[in-house]
């Protein structure tokens, strides 16, 4: 019976290459979901405050919908890059522990 190695493959250049794509795509994620949050605060809770309490003119609330579209494509970019992440994981993992379940 051979005893199941846990040991790593040495980690190359195109893994670390993977890994820098890997955190690159992290990063922009977590950017697009602070820039989906910051626009749906803007448009969805901010502008209709201050129009009501009378700090901003009614025309603002023409602002709204622009905001909910860039909230949007904002929130599907950030999805794009969690899912574009989780490929570069799954790969830079595959070629570290090629015998992924143990």
């Amino acid at each position: 019976m051979d005893p199941i190695t846990l040991d790593p493959a040495v980690t190359g250049p195109a893994s670390w290459s993977e890994l820098g794509s890997l955190l690159r795509s992290l990063w922009l994620a977590v950017l697009f979901v602070v820039l989906f949050a910051s626009n749906m605060i803007l448009g969805h809770i901010m502008i209709p405050s201050f129009v009501m309490s009378g700090h901003i003119p009614d025309s603002f609330r023409k602002a709204r919908p622009v905001l909910y579209v860039l909230a949007i494509i904002c929130f599907a970019l950030a999805a794009f890059f969690i899912f574009r992440a989780s490929g570069f994981a799954m790969s830079v993992l595959d070629s570290i522990w090629p015998d992924y379940w143990i």
